[in-house]
């Protein structure tokens, strides 16, 4: 903590050295500017005349009309840079609504407003009048720029100053802290500041900021191409997360909100974009005042073509890096597969041995469990490792479970089991043991002999949807039980594999209570 509050104390003070030496840079180019203006007024003003120069001159004062706007301003810019920087934004981007934000904000807008009043209203700019030969001056003109439209224009020119400040600023600390987290900060780090060090002094030593005005020049264009990037930007992730899972479903509410965040952004940005060239058209006078609307329709066409085009090409590489991760995650869990297994033919000759004995001896029910046992064993060895198994296989699966944990229950003694699974009329593909890791949770935790315990599985489907809830008591842990997380380690594994198999496909609800546990999963099988 210690070194990131001495490391924005570094950039305050960074950021002050850079505007000092921006504004003591502008004042040499104006004294410089000024001197030159008038020596070489002398040889063109006729000596009848040049009284008047120094008349006009007497309307001016370089300490007022120069030096006080630009170092008065530059220290009020300066001022509204800190306190957006440190105060405003941290508190907007925790989403903190208190009266310290008010403060802070309305402290930014009279600080800018503030430091675009002083340059512009205390400026004062000169020029030569000539007469029908250029060659010969025949007066001086001292004049303001000062406009009420321009002390707004400028003053939103300023804001957008502070945001591009800001972004690249959060950039920076996005970018410094990946660095860290993977212990590359050394080396790389170094270079990192020492760049973005060196660009700021550049700006400040070379860059040729505005002048007369903020809106003929590289704070329009930038503004443009900020406003175009975000809004490709934002609209593209809507189009990605919430069209594209769901337009086979056109008529649900989440397609319908998808598409709506993915317009409304857009006709933001389209919005943004036009304010921005309006305002630099209408302080130029290059257009007539009212709305263009052709220039926006195209406008807007550019971005959703990009926008789309975008979420298409994400779509494309996340499908790539999904398979990538589910190969992988498959692969480990087939290698834990194997180890655990002690020779599986072993086992599965030592059942059928067991389940011919219990024939002999008409233990019914005890062979009917050695027949479940194998078939789900057959699954675990079999079916498991592929990527997608019939919905039938899957039920199968889960009704043997089922039946092997009711044999050792008494649904006499106040226990009460109801499982309505509908069977499937189609041809389903689903993952593997996505959905018993629930039913074999609620039997661990959820039956109990000396308390009422009760279990109610549900799993069906239609044309798109597959729905599958368990809803089960919770008993109070005992001391055996107290130490054991397996269930939770199961859970989060099948978490991990609904993000990996069916990203933006899948709805996982669970709530628990400390008397029940209630699971709801639906999964797009479209």
């Amino acid at each position: 903590m210690q070194k990131i509050l001495k490391g924005r104390r570094l950039e305050v003070l960074l950021v002050f050295v850079c505007v000092a030496i921006y504004v003591v840079r502008r004042l040499f180019q104006e004294a410089n500017g000024f001197d030159n203006f008038i020596y070489g007024l002398q040889p063109r003003v006729p000596g009848n005349v040049m009284w008047l120069i120094w008349r006009e001159l007497d309307h001016y004062s370089h300490f007022w009309n120069a030096i006080f706007p630009i170092a008065g301003g530059g220290v009020l810019f300066f001022a509204a840079w800190a306190v957006f920087h440190v105060g405003l934004f941290p508190k907007l981007w925790a989403a903190e609504s208190s009266v310290s934000t008010l403060v802070y904000a309305v402290l930014t807008v009279l600080l800018v407003v503030g430091s675009v009043f002083v340059h512009n209203y205390f400026r004062l700019y000169y020029r030569a009048m000539s007469s029908n030969d250029p060659e010969v001056i025949v007066g001086l003109r001292v004049f303001s720029e000062f406009r009420k439209l321009f002390l707004l224009t400028d003053s939103i020119a300023v804001v957008i100053v502070l945001v591009f400040y800001e972004l690249f600023a959060q950039l920076y600390y996005y970018v410094e802290a990946k660095l860290k987290e993977e212990q590359e900060g050394g080396f790389i780090g170094h270079i990192l500041v020492a760049s973005m060090v060196v660009l700021l002094l550049f700006l400040a030593f070379f860059a040729n900021l505005p002048r007369k005005d903020y809106w003929y020049g590289a704070v329009k264009e930038l503004s443009m191409m900020a406003i175009g990037a975000f809004t490709v930007f934002f609209a593209q992730n809507f189009f990605y997360l919430e069209v594209l899972p769901n337009y086979r479903d056109f008529r649900s509410s989440e397609f319908k909100t998808g598409l709506l965040k993915f317009g409304l952004t857009l006709l933001v940005g389209t919005f943004g974009m036009y304010c921005i060239l309006f305002i630099g058209w209408h302080s130029f006078q290059q257009v007539p005042f009212g709305w263009h609307a052709e220039w926006m329709v195209t406008m807007f066409m550019v971005f959703i073509i990009a926008a789309v085009v975008l979420a298409f090409l994400r779509k494309v590489f996340t499908k790539e890096k999904t398979q990538l991760k589910t190969q992988i995650s498959q692969k480990t869990a087939e290698l834990g597969n194997l180890r655990s297994q002690i020779n599986p033919h072993f086992l599965f000759n030592a059942l059928n041995t067991l389940y011919s004995v219990s024939l002999r001896e008409n233990a019914a029910q005890t062979s009917d469990g050695i027949q479940k046992l194998g078939d789900m064993m057959r699954f675990m060895l079999h079916e498991n490792h592929q990527d997608r198994i019939p919905l039938v296989k899957e039920i199968e699966y889960l009704n043997n479970f089922i039946d092997i944990q009711r044999m050792r229950i008494d649904e006499n003694q106040d226990i009460k089991i109801e499982v309505n699974i509908q069977n499937a009329d189609r041809e389903i593909f689903i993952a593997p043991m996505l959905l018993n890791p629930f039913i074999e949770n609620a039997f661990k935790h959820g039956i109990s002999f000396r308390s009422a315990s009760w279990i109610y599985i549900t799993l069906t489907h239609d044309a798109q949807h597959l729905y599958f809830k368990v809803h089960n008591s919770i008993h109070q842990k005992t001391e055996d039980t107290l130490d054991d997380q397996s269930h939770g380690i199961g859970l989060e594994n099948v978490k991990k594999r609904l993000e990996l198999i069916y990203p933006n496909r899948h709805k996982l609800e669970i709530q628990a209570t400390d008397h029940d546990y209630f699971v709801s999963l639906v999964l797009g099988v479209y």
